[in-house]
């Protein structure tokens, strides 16, 4: 390797692993659930943040200072413009936290409910209410007897059985903590798990794809890459990490219709809460639907920490799971398509972005990236994602209206099914 590229990864490694605490310095602490409830959740929430302007400025110099370095457009240079920008944006959130340039920044990192990413023409509160529309009928109509609830202790043993099942086993310290205002949030090397929290066993399940095996996996995966950066990403990367989360729950056949109106739920949350809704609106819009009390106050405290409570400036990270999702199915459908195995690999590499995958495919072929560590376990099991793919490339050319016109018993509407 030439000394001077050498000399810009050590620079790299240093200013680009040094994530902006923009997740740590937004949440809630637990004192404000507390107090909205002692107040009889009729008054907005009162959340104050700790912002370490210095601290954000002095990133934002080290960044510029670190671009002014990169020289020609070669793929090493292309993917450390993309982290600058990323984590660039991140700085910029946290200076701009609890006012209205917070909202507009929290758009450009993650879209809105009204973004159209997914085909430059659909919205993500479009597709959110297209998969509403479809699972309209799923099960309620079984009554099943279910496992008895996980409480938090019971969900972190279940989580250390499963890491110790694999090999090799990831590092990860998993604690209960008192003070978690959210159910359950990963880091490298830390899950944490809200006291009193309970989980079904599907739940579990779920969450052990999502954040385990997707979140935990991704940044240790960067931890053990030449490219050591890649174990933490930024606002720009949040997109893909958390579609890729969905799709292995998907995959592993862990994502329930329960878990999906959840997410589906949260999209229209961030819409109204765009258009001007306030936290109390939203918590009891959730109320109406028998979401519990406590439940209710953390899905709609997503939506608005580091904004205003009063609304119109909001967190719009939860408008991008499903439109994530579906951004990440497409990929893999044609890179599995047009690669070998070494394409999925490279997405699980690290905690990166759809956007930085040709700079990542090139620099495997120069040894800078490398196989992961730590393999999903939809990834685990080659064949049969091939196989996946193999058959549902071919079933999405062919036409449903034509299927439809053949059997038409099946369509949805009654009065065609009369005719």
């Amino acid at each position: 390797m030439q000394i001077e590229q050498q000399q810009l990864l050590e620079k790299a490694d240093r200013v680009l692993s040094g994530v902006t605490p923009l997740l740590d310095t937004i949440s809630w602490p637990r004192a404000v659930e507390e107090e909205f409830f002692a107040r009889k959740a009729v008054a907005l929430p009162r959340p104050s943040y700790q912002v370490d302007r210095e601290r954000a400025e002095r990133r934002l110099a080290d960044l510029d200072a670190l671009e002014a370095e990169l020289g020609q457009d070669d793929a090493l240079s292309r993917l450390l413009r993309l982290r600058i920008e990323s984590q660039r944006l991140g700085a910029r959130m946290l200076l701009a936290v609890g006012t209205s340039a917070f909202g507009e920044l929290s758009a450009l990192a993650f879209g809105g409910a009204r973004s159209t990413w997914l085909d430059h023409d659909t919205t993500n509160l479009e597709f959110a209410n297209h998969l509403a529309e479809r699972i309209e009928l799923a099960p309620d109509a079984v009554a099943e007897e279910r496992p008895a609830a996980l409480d938090a202790h019971e969900f972190k043993a279940f989580i250390e059985q499963r890491l110790a099942a694999r090999s090799p086993r990831p590092k990860l310290e998993v604690l209960v903590d008192a003070e978690l205002s959210v159910k359950v949030t990963a880091g490298k090397r830390r899950l944490r798990i809200r006291e009193g929290a309970t989980f079904s066993a599907e739940e579990a399940r779920s969450l052990y794809h999502h954040e385990v095996e997707t979140h935990v996996f991704t940044a240790q995966n960067g931890d053990h890459q030449p490219l050591h950066f890649l174990d933490s990403g930024g606002p720009l990367s949040t997109r893909t990490q958390e579609g890729l989360a969905v799709f292995s729950e998907m995959y592993s056949k862990a994502l329930t219709i329960e878990r999906l109106r959840r997410l589906i739920e949260r999209v229209r949350l961030v819409a109204k809460a765009e258009q001007g809704a306030d936290f109390i609106e939203l918590y009891r819009y959730l109320l109406e639907r028998e979401v519990e009390p406590r439940a209710a106050f953390m899905d709609v405290a997503r939506i608005f920490r580091g904004g205003i409570v009063s609304g119109g400036s909001v967190f719009t990270k939860d408008a991008c799971y499903l439109a994530g999702f579906a951004d990440v199915y497409n990929v893999l459908r044609l890179g599995i398509r047009a690669r070998d195995r070494s394409f999925p690999e490279v997405l699980v590499c690290g905690r990166l972005a759809l956007e930085e995958l040709p700079a990542l495919l090139s620099l495997r072929e120069d040894g800078l990236v490398v196989a992961p560590k730590f393999v999903p376990t939809w990834l685990r099991a080659w064949e049969d994602l091939v196989l996946h793919f193999a058959f549902s490339s071919f079933l999405q050319e062919i036409d449903l209206d034509s299927i439809a016109r053949r059997y038409p018993w099946l369509t949805p509407n009654k009065a065609d099914r009369a005719s």
